[in-house]
This record gives C-alpha cells, sequence and structure tokens, in this order.
C-alpha cells in the first residue's frame, strides 16, 4: 500500500490530461497511488491516459455523475494513511507531494495546503493571499477568528493544492455530489474541513492552476454557491461547539455575496439571502447598506459604466494636456 493515494476526477480533458500524470510522475516522493476515475468522458480523455502503463495507476469509468461524485468514487477506493485531489486540467511541481507529507506528518494537524500560482496570468498567489492573513503556519478556527479572515482560508483551500489525512476526508463525508453539482461541489468539502479541523499552510508554490482549462471556473454568471442555498450541507458536520460559530461565517458570506450581486444588478440573488439569512440585521451598518444597495440595484449597472466612461474620459483629456 502505498503512503498517498491520489485522485484525478476525468471529464472531457483529452488535452491536458497527459500534462497532469506527467507532473504527478515527476514528484520527488515516489510512494503514490493514482486512481484516475473516468466521469462519463465523451472524447478521447480516457483513451490517452490509458496510454499510461504505470503500475501504481488505477483507472476506473463510470456514468457521468459530475466531479463531486467521481472524486467520492477515488475517495471510496482510497485506502493510504493520507489523499490528495488534482484535476485533469492543473499540475504540480516536483517538490509537492514531498513537502505536503514532510508539513502533515510534522504536525498535529488533519490537513495541509499550499501555494499556487494561477495561469496563464502566471501570477503568484502567495502575496495576495498573505495580504489577507494566510501565511505559512499552523491554524485551528474558534469564535476569536474574525469572520472574513475564516471564509479567506476556506476559499483558499481547493482540489490541486491540499493534502488530507483519508480518514479525515471521509469522515467529513468527501465532497457534495447531489443533482451532479458543479460548482463549488469542492468547497462545500473544505468549508467542513476548514471550520472544524486544525490545517497548515506551506510554502514553496507548488501548483500550477490552469485556468484557461476550465470550464466551469471561468463562468462569469455563477449562481449562489451551493452552501448558501442549503446551509445543512455544511452545519450538520460541525460539532456542538462550533456549529453557532459556523453559522456565524455562512451569515457573512452570504451578506458579502448579496452585497455583490445588488451593486452587479442581480436583485433577485440579493432579495434571496437577505430573506434566508435574516440574522444580517445584526451587521448593523452593513445590513442597512445592503438594503440600500438593493433598492438601486437596478441603477447599479447603469452608475458602475458611467464611472468607467467619466474616468476614461478624464484620463484621455489628462493625456492631452
Amino acid at each position: 500500500m502505498a503512503t498517498v493515494d491520489i485522485v484525478i476526477p476525468l471529464y472531457n480533458k483529452q488535452t491536458t490530461i497527459e500534462r497532469a500524470i506527467e507532473s504527478i510522475i515527476k514528484q520527488t516522493y515516489q510512494d503514490w497511488h493514482l486512481i484516475i476515475v473516468d466521469d462519463g468522458s465523451t472524447d478521447n480523455s480516457f483513451q490517452v491516459a490509458k496510454q499510461f502503463t504505470d503500475p501504481r495507476i488505477t483507472f476506473i469509468q463510470q456514468e457521468n455523475r459530475g466531479p463531486g461524485a467521481a472524486r467520492n468514487e477515488g475517495l471510496n477506493k482510497a485506502s493510504s494513511e493520507y489523499i490528495a485531489f488534482l484535476d485533469a486540467d492543473d499540475q504540480w511541481y516536483p517538490g509537492y507531494l514531498e513537502n505536503g507529507l514532510k508539513a502533515i506528518r510534522n504536525s498535529d494537524v488533519s490537513f495541509v495546503g499550499t501555494f499556487y500560482e494561477e495561469w496563464p496570468e502566471q501570477i503568484d498567489m502567495a502575496g495576495y493571499w498573505e495580504e489577507r492573513g494566510l501565511r505559512p503556519g499552523v491554524y485551528e478556527l474558534d469564535r476569536r477568528t474574525p469572520l472574513r479572515n475564516a471564509l479567506y482560508k476556506i476559499f483558499f483551500f481547493h482540489v490541486g493544492n491540499t493534502l488530507v489525512r483519508t480518514k479525515i476526508a471521509k469522515q467529513y463525508g468527501g465532497f457534495y455530489e447531489e443533482n451532479r453539482c458543479l460548482l463549488g461541489e469542492d468547497t462545500v468539502f473544505f468549508a467542513r474541513l476548514v471550520l472544524n479541523e486544525p490545517f497548515s499552510i506551506i510554502e514553496p508554490v507548488a501548483v500550477r492552476h490552469n485556468r484557461q482549462d476550465s470550464n466551469l471556473s471561468n463562468i462569469a454568471d455563477r449562481p449562489i454557491d451551493i452552501f448558501l442555498q442549503k446551509p445543512r450541507i455544511i452545519l450538520d458536520y460541525c460539532s456542538e461547539e462550533k456549529k453557532n460559530y459556523a453559522r456565524q461565517v455562512l451569515v457573512w458570506h452570504a451578506w458579502n455575496t448579496a452585497h455583490f450581486r445588488a451593486r452587479a444588478g442581480r436583485k433577485a440573488d440579493a432579495l434571496y439571502l437577505k430573506e434566508h439569512f435574516p440574522e444580517m440585521k445584526r451587521l448593523g451598518f452593513r445590513y442597512i447598506r445592503l438594503c440600500f444597495e438593493i433598492h438601486l440595484s437596478r441603477w447599479f449597472p447603469y452608475w458602475i459604466k458611467f464611472k468607467c466612461l467619466l474616468a476614461a474620459l478624464i484620463k484621455k483629456l489628462l493625456r492631452k494636456n
């Protein structure tokens, strides 16, 4: 049995799956077992993956059930002490597994996450997260943790940059898979972990997140996060001690989402969140501000366009002078 199982969900990624697998084969740490779960691909993804004959790779095929179900199928098959996940369009740099395993073994944490890069812009995201208080170290949330900071920590983790103790991953139910959920199914999993378990953030940058090859993460008109529509999929996994704090974190996220959606002209979304999270009233001025933004929601897009045009005109005039 290997030290770490790796799960790749595969769906119509024939142009990127080879790159993802090669990034695993090139790891400096070699005691791994890769589980590739083909989720009903309709292109040649599975055939491309099957070209790799490394005995450490297991292939599974299933009918299309969504990325959450594909990852959970791999999680169910996992038997190693640790588990890592990688999407078929992303890749790891050679030291990813070695650094992650060293960090999780040397500290009493349930999972670790490493800094990463965003491509094609080639942005090192370490600076972005450090500005928001996420620096290398060991963390565990409690009621003293600012709500905004808790959200930053939840959204820092994603399937490409996180190594988890397998028993913990199974304890928290894996990934959300109901109704073939395509967006945010991984955030549900990481929210459960972050709100309840100790974790560490490590460097150096060891992951390349290829947004140019992702069909889902680039969707502009995203639906409301599934865990804001169904808070119980988070709260039911929280201990009684942490459930109230977790609800407060969700309320803060709901307010923040409603705030931006109202300003984007999406009044119905903002109203939905305001009605389903009445605790927003405790936010005082922020709640009053949200009510004002909802009332004027239809006009905000025009106001933003006007400001952009005005800024462009001023810039043009300054150039002439």
